[in-house]
């Protein structure tokens, strides 16, 4: 996912830079690097006509405006017409070199380029296409000779005390000497091209954005996301149709998985120019993110259409094709590659990170070293192969080449965070059990990596009865102290909002108790979900979509469906917007709202849940297995429990309405109540003057700031027009109550109860109203009533527990307690007072599984430690109760 510097389409898009005053190509200039065309176009025309000896120049700047759009062939054509009237005039000839170039007419360019050193033998731009010309063919010894070129050149006019000044030149500068830094392994080089040639480049024409552009692209080159992210905006001031900073901040977005952030820059790209190369791949990565084969296989054949030998384009498609089990469309794409470029490392490159995205591990490996071979100077794919070692556990073998990597280029921020999560992991402890390598800080976690290990066996014998597979050799988990190190050990960056990370063959996890961490979490939660994919990927070498292993993977944490998920799913059912099995992955990667990205998960573990309950728990290893065989989700429906799809859906769907009909409303969704200041409610009610509504609501806020005369007014004419309406019945109350009136308080109370039994906003005001009373009976007969008849309007239960811990009513609270347990899985306190009470009560068994429910979440917990202890020793398993104790007391 990144453009090369020197490679798209537009890296140098405006003419030449730093006129004087007085010249009358400024003013054009200056609209086209600002973006507007239009009226840049029309100035250099006018310039042309006006001032023929300034006509050369003026066809480049009309040349660049249609460049800009994408009318490429314009473009092109203003160029050939002005190179008949001046055809020896080298930035003409120079000119269309690039443009021919971009375009993937690479003889054609050959022979411009030819034709405008002999007539100026520094025509830098003709230098730098002339550089990527032999790059591109793999002509890898002279190209390099032709980028120092361009190097050399630039320190001898500073030498001779006649620097560049020129700020298209300056970038051109840049970008060789980019290049030149990369081949020859000249970290500290990058550093002086942004603080130096750059930087002259932007003191020289404040406005020329391609030297902001070109910053950005070695900064994100480098993993700088936030210098890269200042350098586009940069660039974005000066011009805001600019495309190649909305690519790079496209690309950095893709980073760090943002996929909603990259769609929205690419589309913003492309309404500027359609037929951008660069942004077309972009999109082409955004839709092959969700599993979106076809569109982004459209979008990328967009792109070639406009260069047809474009290493990034071509290395997608190739990927594409092997992602489609189209191997041997892959291999033409590959053959046809090497008729034109004789070491086509780039194009393998961009094949095997495309690949290692998908997680196709093994070909991603074989390209990395292919691309590695051909090009020994790129230190990409070296980084790539280092970095797919970690994710398979070979750290060894990784750690020798991020360190190679970062001997190269010290300033790549992955290669750096990587090497120093391995040095974190050198001070880290082990314990081997028979199908895992458990790594610890002892300083911090050695409690918790005992129980972690006992764990891992214990889930590990479950998931291999459940699938009737066990992956092969030892799975190496890593348990983190800090969550900046898991982070840096999951994608090489500080700032992974997750807790744990699955990357196939190793699991990494924060330590509940680790830095950066707010609250202890259910860690045993964590290791079933991460554990399951595990098993999933590799019964199906990494070929199992993203929907069923994730809707194991919430299946295997045990927990009841969470209140928030079932509120989703109805809303969704009732507005006929669910996911199917070929559109939910757009959930998990490019959900337009969070909720859509809750109801991917809660749709995939609904359609685990179809499965089995439909066609037994021997279903899931025969529809893995399917999946292992390469084959979609049709066929492998088909092969696993001889559905058709459609049949399948709808099957579903009825699963769906049978599960969901206790929550299904009686009534349609009332709309939502927009939330209004005070000031705009009072305006509201002025313009409405008869909504009762709005009078209640009044009321109520007049209550809440004391102004009790106010109140009462609002709420009698509330209650006038529409009697035992919810909320003014409620203000009524309180403010009889107030007064001393409680029996008068409880009438209206009661007659709006009656009238409306199961208005859940009603409810939960009668549940507060008794509460502040302290009349917890009545409080805690309101809230059962709310969860019985909307039992997904509100948190009754947490309400409830509350009520039942302030009157000790142990059994009710016990019985609720369960409930949000079942769907909390981080709750602690509430399986800590849960095992209590069954030890109590003489219920070993139960409360061993609570006590090591709390266990789950928090190993130091002294409570949930002794009750456990307790537990075992009534259930007579003294030896495993004194093998505790001793654990604990380590």
């Amino acid at each position: 996912m990144r453009t090369r510097l020197g490679s798209c389409l537009l890296i140098l898009v405006v003419a030449v830079s730093g006129f004087a005053a007085e010249n009358p190509l400024a003013e054009p200039q200056k609209r086209l690097l600002h973006g507007n065309y239009d009226e840049a176009r029309s100035g250099f025309a006018a310039v042309a006509q006006a001032h023929p000896e300034f006509a050369p120049q003026a066809a480049i700047g009309v040349s660049r405006c249609y460049q800009e759009i994408g009318e490429y062939e314009k473009s092109l054509t203003t160029l050939n017409l002005a190179v008949k009237n001046a055809p020896d005039h080298p930035d003409l000839l120079a000119e269309r070199a690039d443009r021919l170039y971009a375009l993937g007419r690479w003889d054609e360019a050959e022979k411009e380029v030819a034709a405008a050193l002999a007539q100026k033998e520094d025509q830098l731009r003709a230098r730098y296409t002339q550089a990527r010309l032999f790059r591109e063919r793999g002509l890898l010894d002279e190209a390099d000779q032709a980028f120092r070129w361009v190097v050399r050149y630039y320190t001898a006019r500073s030498n001779a005390d006649n620097d560049i000044t020129d700020a298209e030149e300056l970038v051109i500068v840049a970008a060789c000497g980019a290049e030149n830094a990369r081949w020859h392994k000249l970290p500290r080089q990058f550093r002086f091209i942004l603080n130096e040639v750059l930087a002259d480049a932007l003191k020289n024409n404040p406005d020329y954005w391609p030297a902001e552009q070109m910053a950005g692209d070695m900064l994100l080159e480098k993993y700088n996301r936030p210098g890269a992210i200042q350098a586009y905006d940069n660039a974005l001031k000066i011009n805001p149709k600019a495309v190649e900073p909305l690519v790079g901040k496209g690309r950095a977005a893709l980073a760090k998985f943002d996929i909603a952030e990259a769609e929205q820059l690419a589309e913003q790209a492309l309404r500027h120019n359609p037929q951008h190369p660069a942004a077309l791949r972009l999109m082409a990565d955004v839709e092959r993110s969700a599993n979106q084969w076809p569109a982004a296989v459209k979008h990328l054949r967009t792109a070639q259409q406009v260069n047809p030998r474009d290493a990034a384009t071509l290395g997608r498609l190739a990927a594409m094709d092997r992602l489609m089990n189209k191997k041997t469309e892959s291999d033409a794409i590959i053959q046809n590659v090497s008729t034109f470029d004789k070491k086509p490392g780039i194009f393998f490159y961009e094949l095997a990170e495309c690949l290692e995205e998908h997680k196709r591990y093994a070909e991603a490996e074989t390209f990395y070293l292919k691309a590695a071979e051909l090009r020994p100077q790129l230190a990409g794919p070296r980084t790539g192969l280092g970095m797919l070692y970690l994710r398979l556990g070979k750290e060894k073998e990784g750690r020798e080449l991020l360190t190679q990597a970062f001997a190269s280029d010290p300033f790549h921020v992955r290669v750096a965070n990587s090497l120093k999560v391995l040095r974190h992991l050198d001070d880290y402890e082990t314990i081997t059990t028979p199908h895992y390598e458990l790594r610890f800080n002892p300083k911090t976690d050695k409690l918790l990596a005992a129980f972690v290990a006992d764990y891992l066996e214990e889930s590990h014998a479950e998931l291999k009865r459940q699938f009737q597979f066990e992956p092969s050799g030892r799975i190496l988990i890593e348990v983190f102290s800090t969550h900046e190190m898991f982070s840096g050990r999951t994608v090489g960056l500080p700032d992974l909002h997750t807790i744990g990370a699955c990357t196939g063959r190793v699991i990494a996890m924060a330590s509940p108790h680790a830095k950066g961490i707010r609250k202890p979490f259910n860690w045993g939660r964590v290791i079933r979900h991460e554990l399951t994919h595990v098993f999933n990927l590799a019964q199906t070498d990494f070929l199992c979509p993203h929907w069923l292993t994730e809707g194991l993977a919430v299946r295997n944490e045990n927990m009841s469906r969470p209140r928030d998920w079932s509120v989703t799913l109805r809303e969704r059912m009732e507005n006929q917007t669910l996911f199917n099995l070929d559109t939910v992955m757009l959930g998990f990667v490019r959900p337009k709202s969070p909720e859509e990205w809750t109801l991917a998960y809660c749709q995939s573990q609904l359609y685990v849940e179809y499965l089995v309950q439909t066609y037994g728990e021997a279903c899931i290893g025969k529809l893995l297995n399917a999946y292992g065989q390469g084959l979609d989700t049709a066929e492998a429906l088909r092969t696993a429990v001889g559905v058709e799809q459609p049949a399948f859906e709808k099957g579903y769907r009825a699963y769906l309405e049978t599960i969901m009909k206790p929550y299904r409303r009686s009534q349609p969704k009332p709309p939502a109540e927009k939330q209004l200041t005070f000031a705009e409610l009072e305006a509201a009610q002025k313009q409405n003057p008869d909504d009762v509504d709005l009078m209640a609501r009044l009321a109520d806020q007049l209550y809440r700031r004391n102004k009790f005369t106010e109140a009462r007014q609002w709420a009698e004419k509330a209650l006038t027009q529409q009697p035992n309406h919810p909320i003014a019945s409620v203000v009524q109350a309180r403010l009889l109550s107030r007064d001393g009136q409680k029996a008068a308080a409880a009438k209206v109370l009661q007659a709006a109860w009656d009238a409306h039994p199961a208005d859940p906003k009603l409810l939960l005001a009668l549940a507060r109203y008794y509460t502040d009373a302290k009349d917890y009976t009545n409080a805690a007969k309101v809230l059962e009533q709310g969860r019985r008849v909307a039992p997904l309007e509100s948190d009754w239960l947490e309400q409830l527990a509350r009520i039942y811990k302030q009157t000790d009513d142990t059994d009710k609270l016990i019985s609720v307690l369960k409930e949000i347990i079942a769907a909390n899985p981080d709750e602690l306190a509430g399986r800590v007072l849960l095992a209590k009470t069954a030890l109590a009560a003489g219920k070993p068994a139960e409360a061993e599984r609570f006590a090591r429910e709390a266990i789950q979440i928090d190993v130091t917990q002294a409570e949930a430690q002794s009750a456990l202890v307790a537990a075992l020793r009534q259930l007579g398993r003294d030896d495993a109760a004194q093998k505790l104790e001793a654990r604990f007391q380590q």
